[in-house]
């Protein structure tokens, strides 16, 4: 499975870097072969590499979430439809919720960490304000505060509680390696989407945005794979 499974992570580099190249040059016709795809090579590798684990339902959810993030992608291929964006936001809400369940199955909040967590909280509830800030004119236009606010909310909940992985000292190493990395990168993802769309456009802010998501489901998905095998 080792050679199946290094095939699986070559091929969704290459379809990323696909993918990468129809946004450079306009191609977005086209996308719905390549940006669709991403999420399902995780799911197999995911699925076949714990077939036998102990951790059925952490294997579950985990499974869900990627399911969702495939959804979520599928919608958001038409983001300029509002209808279309609030379904997408919807899709990547409940990922996350999911991975909230998925991290406080591995390490909840305890009144032994509550200096760290109150610091980790207020950092991230920091940086949320900030960036909703920034795209609060647009957002507030577009009649898109309450979701962009809840979802805001609950994608920073899910980085905390992969922050809070840390202080499980047998899970320490997968949440520094790729727990953390990967909730961090999906933030800056949706950071940069997000202000993208309601701040400032830039240069190749679509190839930022797919890189910094595709590079956060690849470390989420590696850190579920080696959790699940022990």
């Amino acid at each position: 499975m080792k050679k199946s499974l290094l095939f699986l992570f070559i091929l969704y580099w290459l379809v990323l870097l696909t993918d990468c190249f129809l946004i450079i040059n306009h191609y977005n016709e086209y996308r719905f072969y390549t940006k669709t795809l991403l999420v399902p090579l995780l799911l197999i590798a995911v699925y076949f590499s714990v077939e036998n684990t102990k951790h059925k339902r952490s294997s579950v959810i985990i499974n869900v979430a990627f399911f969702f993030c495939f959804a979520g992608d599928v919608v958001l291929l038409n983001d300029t439809d509002a209808i279309s964006f609030v379904s997408g936001l919807c899709s990547f809400l409940l990922a996350h919720v999911l991975f909230i369940i998925f991290f406080y199955r591995l390490k909840r909040f305890t009144a032994k960490h509550r200096l760290f967590i109150f610091t980790a909280g207020i950092s991230i509830l920091a940086y949320i304000s900030i960036l909703l800030f920034l795209i609060r004119v647009k957002v507030s236009n577009q009649n898109f505060e309450i979701p962009v606010t809840i979802y805001s909310i609950v994608l920073g909940i899910m980085l905390l509680c992969a922050i809070n992985i840390i202080n499980n000292r047998s899970l320490k190493r997968l949440a520094a390696n790729y727990f953390i990395p990967g909730a961090v990168l999906f933030v800056l993802s949706d950071s940069i989407l997000a202000y993208s769309k309601f701040g400032s456009s830039f240069l190749y802010d679509g190839v930022i945005v797919m890189v910094t998501y595709a590079a956060a489901l690849f470390f989420l998905a590696i850190g579920a794979i080696r959790f699940l095998k022990k």
